[in-house]
């Protein structure tokens, strides 16, 4: 055996000896399938518990909704029972001014036939009377003036005593009304409340549904480059053990992907775009697009002048290292335009 093939054996079996460690280290296929499985479980579990929380939210709006009718409902009626207190109290008004009208009237009236006491005397009336017909007249005149008196100052009085019970009523049903409007309103806020928290359960969910979604991805997209490394490995061993004098040139090393803790220098530009991600999870501020060959989905990172982020989207202009942040405006992403930065991963 020549120099060069003896060469060319040592540095195979050195070649050997690396790739085995590299092979044995790679992550497990299998128990990356069985977390992404797991994951997927639990987002099942998450969804079902998101569709009772949503018809527990219908249901709770539809309460709000009712409570804040009878809400209005009753500040009608309150308007309503407000206007007839204010009319029954000028009527009431109107009685007690017309009250004392008519006693000043009669007593006027009293006052007169006394001073005038033949005018009054039903027996100077006979006896001053030239005629019968002008005694009768007489008499019935008098009698006439006192009943009209009275019968005023009876419908008077009558007619306070009802206005009297009228506002009373309607003060004691106004009273109802205010209790039933602080109940009304006391169960619109607790129903407000109830809505607002069930709301919030249910965005938690979501978001978590969405970290799942893009765990998921991530651990597919490890699982496939793991047995995309694996079947590079068995495919670069072979050859070199079975054609050793050959000695064939090593694979091309391939393009190093960012790993957590570390740190890359990226071309930054934004996007508006709205809807779901690559990942399923919804455009939001704190998504990034990337390219899945050098950031993971699923990986956390934080941005200068950014903040904090998750590579959740891919695009078709995504290449290398270039990732596309996500903005609620395009006038904030123009604002952004196109920088360097270097991103630090978590």
């Amino acid at each position: 055996m020549s120099d060069a093939a003896r060469l060319a054996a040592v540095f195979t079996g050195l070649l050997v000896v690396a790739l085995v460690p590299v092979a044995l280290a790679a992550p497990s296929t299998p128990g990356l399938r069985s977390q992404a499985a797991s994951l997927r479980a639990t987002d099942q579990s998450l969804e079902a518990r998101a569709k009772a929380a949503t018809l527990e939210l219908y249901g709770l709006e539809a309460k709000l909704r009712q409570a804040r009718g009878a809400v209005e409902s009753i500040a009608v009626r309150r308007a309503v029972v407000a206007r007839d207190r204010t009319l029954a109290r000028k009527q009431l008004a109107i009685a007690r001014k017309a009250l004392h009208v008519s006693e000043t009237q009669l007593a006027g009236l009293v006052r007169a036939l006394y001073e005038q006491s033949d005018a009054a005397d039903p027996l100077a009336i006979l006896l001053g009377a030239e005629s019968l017909d002008e005694a009768l007249t007489g008499l019935d005149s008098l009698s006439r003036a006192a009943g009209e008196n009275n019968r005023i100052i009876e419908q008077a009085r009558a007619s306070r005593k009802h206005l009297a019970a009228l506002q009373d009523r309607l003060a004691a049903r106004e009273a109802e009304l205010t209790d039933l409007a602080a109940a009304a309103a006391d169960r619109t806020r607790a129903l407000t409340e109830a809505a607002g928290s069930r709301r919030l359960f249910l965005a938690g969910l979501r978001h978590q549904q969405g970290l799942n979604a893009a765990r998921v991805a991530s651990i597919e997209a490890r699982a496939q480059s793991a047995e995309a490394r694996t079947l590079a490995i068995s495919t670069t061993v072979a050859p070199v053990t079975t054609a050793v004098v050959e000695a064939a040139p090593p694979a091309a090393p391939q393009e190093p992907i960012a790993t957590s803790g570390g740190t890359i220098t990226v071309t930054t530009t934004g996007y508006t775009l709205r809807g779901r991600t690559a990942t399923g999870v919804p455009t939001t501020i704190g998504v990034v697009a990337v390219d899945p060959a050098v950031i993971p989905l699923g990986t956390r990172m934080t941005i200068p002048g950014y903040g904090e982020a998750i590579a959740a989207d891919t695009g078709g202009a995504v290449h290398g290292n270039v990732i596309d942040l996500w903005f609620p405006s395009a006038a904030e992403a123009l604002r952004w335009g196109r920088r360097t930065v270097t991103i630090t991963l978590r």
